[in-house]
């Protein structure tokens, strides 16, 4: 007869940088982990952008959790989307595929759940401009860039060719810096003597930001060095521009002084702004958290939600202190949060306030230019790009996927080369999604309510190692 397991439960929400992390630190604790995601996949976010340009496969940016955790004999992965909390029964309430409910019981609950794009209330954009926050994105991207050159090709209409060869993008961070580099450093190098009616380095890219400068928070001498690179490889930069509205041949912006133009461009993206997913609204109705504007969850010094210290909210859907929402605050968080129930499981004193330390960022623009900012530290050109790939061959989850990346890159930097350019004819991320039956992928925009609480009687419960 089994015995029943009498550990304590821990439940973590999300496999992206803080849940692996947390469920890394907690690997032979005297518990048992559950570890919920909707794609039981760990996605290197940083690199989508390479993803969706041709650089690297989807499967050289991700890893399987159940391969990642299969040496971890107290975890155990579920595929589903959180969608609530029953905080007096102390119940994850999840979806899984194909929208039927189960709960997952709790004694400590980590969520690590990201965030999504934000449209700033627009959510009618996200179909027409696509985001860059999951491998579904990236490939979704990679159809509309290389299609439209094909479709540039075959435009006998010099107005309509040239709306195939604009690409505009919207929002001037990290995403939106690297993308319009890749897009215009493809253009020019890998596409240029592909084609016969038109020619790709004529394409237009331009970049739009509500702020004045590209990469404002690496400060104003990267970022003016982020200005100038851009504008060298042939970047249009419209900076202090909002976007006012968006349709399938090009988008309006409004201008500092209030001025409306006009931009005809058949490819928008869109890569500005992030917002809390649906399962944070339900966590702070079911604890009485505060929110911040984004939808981010306030949580206490050592990174759970004030009265409820079995519930954590970890990495870029927790705010404290104003943190950047970045990879090493989640990688930190996840690091802090996990020792912290460890060492509560083992009756020992309880940890000392999350201190985050600021290990800087990193932006890539080109081949051989990319800006980092760590500390004191600034850098930029050649010094900066080699640092870029320092950084990111080190966090890389897996020895095959920094592997992978290093070889792809030596054929890609080296020659011109971007192997990872299959894409479907079939409009990737306007199929129907597997927790959303009823609608397409596109209605994902739009806030769903939370799941109703408590589940109803009978409901099905799982539990790490039964």
């Amino acid at each position: 007869m089994t015995q029943p397991d009498t550990r304590s439960r821990v439940v973590i929400v999300g496999g992206g940088f803080a849940g692996i992390f947390a469920a890394r630190a907690l690997r032979g604790a005297d518990c048992s982990i559950t570890l919920v995601d909707r794609s039981a996949q760990h996605v290197f976010q940083p690199l989508l952008y390479q993803c969706a340009t041709g650089i690297l496969s989807e499967g050289q940016i991700t890893a399987p959790l159940r391969h990642l955790f299969r040496d971890h004999p107290n975890l155990e992965c579920v595929e589903a989307e959180a969608a609530d909390v029953d905080v007096a029964g102390q119940r994850l309430i999840c979806r899984r595929p194909l929208g039927e409910q189960i709960s997952v019981p709790y004694d400590h609950l980590i969520i690590a759940a990201g965030v999504r794009q934000s449209y700033f209330g627009h959510d009618e954009f996200a179909l027409l401009a696509p985001g860059m926050k999951t491998v579904g994105d990236a490939l979704t991207i990679r159809r509309r860039v290389f299609g439209a050159f094909e479709m540039a090709e075959t435009a006998t209409d010099p107005v309509e060719r040239q709306r195939w060869l604009t690409f505009a993008l919207v929002g001037a961070g990290p995403t939106g810096v690297e993308l319009a580099g890749q897009i215009r450093e493809l253009a020019t190098k890998t596409l240029r003597d592909e084609y016969r009616q038109v020619q790709p380095e004529d394409a237009r890219v331009v970049l739009f930001d509500g702020g004045d400068a590209p990469l404002a928070a690496f400060g104003p001498r990267l970022a003016r060095k982020a200005a100038e690179t851009l504008q060298d490889l042939g970047v249009e930069l419209r900076m202090g521009s909002i976007v006012t509205s968006v349709d399938k041949d090009g988008l309006l912006v409004r201008d500092q002084d209030g001025k409306e133009t006009r931009l005809d461009a058949h490819t928008v993206l869109w890569t500005a702004g992030v917002e809390a997913p649906p399962i944070a609204e339900a966590v702070a109705t079911a604890t009485g958290a505060d929110r911040d504007r984004s939808g981010r969850i306030v949580v206490q010094d050592d990174l759970t939600i004030s009265g409820h210290p079995d519930i954590s909210v970890i990495g870029d859907m927790m705010t404290l202190r104003k943190l950047p929402g970045v990879a090493e605050v989640a990688m930190q968080s996840g690091l802090y949060t996990g020792h912290r129930i460890r060492r509560e499981l083992a009756g020992q004193a309880t940890a000392k306030p999350f201190k985050y330390h600021d290990l800087g960022s990193a932006a890539y623009i080109s081949r051989g230019r990319a800006v980092v900012s760590a500390g004191p530290v600034r850098l930029s050109g050649l010094a900066g790009w080699f640092a870029w790939l320092f950084i990111h061959i080190a966090f890389l989850t897996g020895y095959r996927n920094r592997a992978g990346a290093i070889l792809t890159w030596w054929v890609a930097f080296t020659r011109d080369i971007r192997r990872e350019r299959a894409y479907t004819t079939q409009e990737v991320g306007h199929v129907q999604d597997i927790y959303n039956p009823t609608g397409a992928i596109g209605d994902l925009a739009a806030p769903r309510p939370p799941a109703p609480r408590p589940a109803p009687p009978g409901q099905k419960a799982r539990r790490a190692g039964t």
